[in-house]
């Protein structure tokens, strides 16, 4: 894989010879700048091989550079050992981020090209603003990717499926008719959703794009008239058609989003998210009042209903009994002195929940990491990486499944027999911080950072921290990460 990705930023390099272009930057960027991309838009990981869920390349005539948090450091060095390309601790203090980097690095009549149907507006613009005034040219009309990805694969086409309302508690009727009132109270006339989520839970349906996410490619448009649904339409059967149909949803191909943007009347003020618009689509917009702001539909689902909530808590019990079977598992095979490796627990937890009745899939790759492995933010087991067990140090397991009645996201670390007095006291500090998470009592108005630097304060008197966030919202039976509650 590493002479193949110094044979691909050669490619890339002649490219950019040939066209003239001075700095290109890509991240794994998809029209919906989804945290998820799937293999077609995952363009940083097949140029670098780094498999993070954050991190953006920015390759000129003399660099090739991949930025990353701390959570990956590790990760990305192993993968980008023996490549040409560097890392970039974008966590650590005094390191210049991407924009201003180009600014030092690039002089006036450079330019920099960004694929501007997949990077959203915000990134675009903060580009353009910080390199303008150096004289520095963005370009967005440039598709170097699929010129030098000559077997890039095909967007996905898997089927979406409605959810009862047994489940969903809602109708999508009553959805639109609650998110239209909220337009009206914003003078709104449009709005587009461009988060793919947040079209699941308007229409009460799942998609099968992705093996552990739920969320389709698809765009949404709601008028004051009209809700209307963009999507391939080979995903969507005749009695899915007919239902979407029967409560007011106009079914049109995904690729038409653009061209109905841009025939929308002049007088339009259109709600726009510019994190989860891409920066053509936004173009497209140009003659339109928009208005930018946090989408409507976050603050809607984040609050569940009395039927999701009650379904959750159901989901929650029948997901932590099949996990704790795993579990269990895991210490026979211990104590029996059988053959155990991070695949092995892996599968495991996956045939325990696939005996739940509504279980869907994973709602991501599952993370089991024994001793060093487990010291990994995000690992990810492969055939090579795949430690075999014993009893002793200390294994990781973070998993989650997604079924019709809830997503689950479950993070618990295993002593498997001895550890070290060292491993014992940062168990301990974690376990205190989390103590501390769950006791702690806040006045209304406090934010989320405070919360996430209270909750570290077991670990910072002893000079430690961790390096990720404290805590996230989940989706009901949607992303495993959702807004706008994130603990960090």
């Amino acid at each position: 894989m590493k002479k193949l990705t110094n044979q691909r930023l050669a490619s890339l390099r002649d490219w950019m010879a040939t066209n003239n272009v001075s700095a290109i930057v890509l991240p794994n960027g998809d029209p919906h700048n989804n945290e998820y991309a799937c293999p077609r838009w995952k363009g940083r990981e097949w140029l670098t091989g780094f498999t993070g869920s954050n991190g953006t390349v920015v390759v000129t005539k003399d660099h090739a550079l991949l930025w990353s948090d701390s959570r990956y450091y590790e990760a990305a060095d192993a993968t980008l050992e023996g490549t040409d390309f560097k890392l970039v601790r974008m966590s650590d203090l005094g390191v210049l981020n991407i924009n201003q980097w180009l600014a030092k690095n690039l002089s006036e009549g450079d330019n920099v090209a960004l694929l501007g149907g997949e990077i959203s507006l915000l990134q675009i613009e903060s580009t353009i603003e910080q390199l303008t005034p150096k004289g520095i040219k963005v370009e967005t009309e440039h598709d170097f990717l699929n010129a030098i990805w000559t077997d890039r694969p095909a967007a996905p086409k898997g089927p979406i499926y409605l959810v009862d309302e047994q489940y969903t508690g809602v109708s999508c009727a009553d959805k639109v008719t609650q998110l239209r009132e909220k337009m009206k109270e914003q003078d709104l006339s449009a709005y587009l959703l461009g988060r793919t989520d947040e079209s699941n839970w308007l229409m009460n349906f799942k998609g099968t794009d992705f093996p552990d996410l739920t969320t389709p490619y698809c765009h949404t448009l709601v008028t004051l008239s009209g809700v209307a649904l963009y999507i391939d339409p080979d995903k969507v059967d005749q009695q899915t058609a007919e239902s979407l149909t029967a409560q007011g949803v106009e079914l049109k191909a995904y690729e038409l989003i653009q061209s109905d943007l841009e025939s929308l009347p002049s007088d339009t003020k259109i709600l726009i998210n510019p994190n989860y618009i891409n920066f053509n689509s936004s173009q497209s917009l140009d003659h339109c009042d928009c208005k930018r702001s946090r989408p409507i539909v976050t603050d809607l689902k984040k609050v569940k209903n009395d039927t999701e909530i009650s379904n959750l808590r159901d989901c929650m019990v029948r997901d932590g009994a099949a996990i704790t079977k795993a579990f269990y598992w895991m210490y026979q095979q211990l104590e029996n002195n059988a053959p155990l490796s991070e695949l092995d627990i892996s599968n495991k937890l996956n045939e325990c929940r696939e005996q739940i009745a509504d279980y869907a899939h994973t709602s991501f790759s599952n993370i089991v990491g024994y001793a060093a492995n487990g010291a990994l933010n995000h690992y990810m087991i492969t055939e090579e990486s795949n430690a075999q067990i014993n009893a002793n140090n200390l294994t990781l397991i973070d998993c989650g499944g997604s079924y019709l009645s809830g997503t689950s996201d479950t993070t618990r670390t295993f002593p498997m027999g001895e550890v070290s007095e060292e491993q014992k006291k940062d168990y301990t500090l974690v376990l205190k911080c989390l103590i501390q998470s769950l006791t702690i009592m806040f006045p209304a108005g406090t934010t989320c950072a405070q919360l996430d630097g209270i909750t570290r304060d077991s670990m910072w008197r002893h000079g430690r921290n961790y390096k990720h966030s404290t805590g996230h919202g989940i989706g009901f039976g949607l992303e495993v990460h959702e807004g706008p509650q994130n603990i960090g």
